[in-house]
């Protein structure tokens, strides 16, 4: 292999990405929600209460952005934030039933917006996205794990 292969596949693989997310996002909006606010929401979704420090943290984003973010779900029904039971100083941020099913709801509109592309594309091309799956979620907890 090349020198250059890994920081060549390295942007391939980030423009794809880049492009399918966002094609994801205009195909299957959520509109009543900011990119930002889409984006805590699913945090909260897949990682649980937690910290709005640790939030903050996970969308790599200032504390006066969380909070004003958090406010904007919590006035929208989808959060909840209540006292730690750890630190009275200290809020945890929650993902309520309205905001899991908003969340359910999307991801089924994008899972069906994905099956429809999957459908049109060769057996060649669908064999080899199966074989990718494991190793793009492996890279994405290495990149995830990475910025903890």
């Amino acid at each position: 292999m090349a020198d250059d292969f890994p920081s060549e596949l390295a942007s391939d693989l980030r423009h794809s990405v880049t492009r399918l997310y966002l094609a994801l996002r205009r195909n299957s909006p959520i509109e009543e929600l900011s990119a930002a606010q889409s984006s805590a929401l699913a945090t909260l979704h897949d990682h649980g209460p937690m910290r709005m420090g640790a939030l903050a943290d996970r969308e790599s984003i200032r504390m006066p952005t969380a909070t004003s973010l958090v406010d904007g779900l919590i006035r929208s029904d989808l959060a909840s934030r209540a006292p730690d039971p750890d630190d009275r100083r200290a809020v945890v941020i929650a993902i309520t039933d309205h905001g899991r099913t908003v969340i359910d709801e999307v991801r089924g509109r994008r899972d069906d917006v994905v099956t429809t592309a999957l459908e049109n594309l060769s057996d060649e091309h669908l064999a080899a996205l199966s074989a990718a799956a494991p190793a793009l979620r492996a890279l994405r907890a290495r990149l995830e794990n990475h910025d903890s």
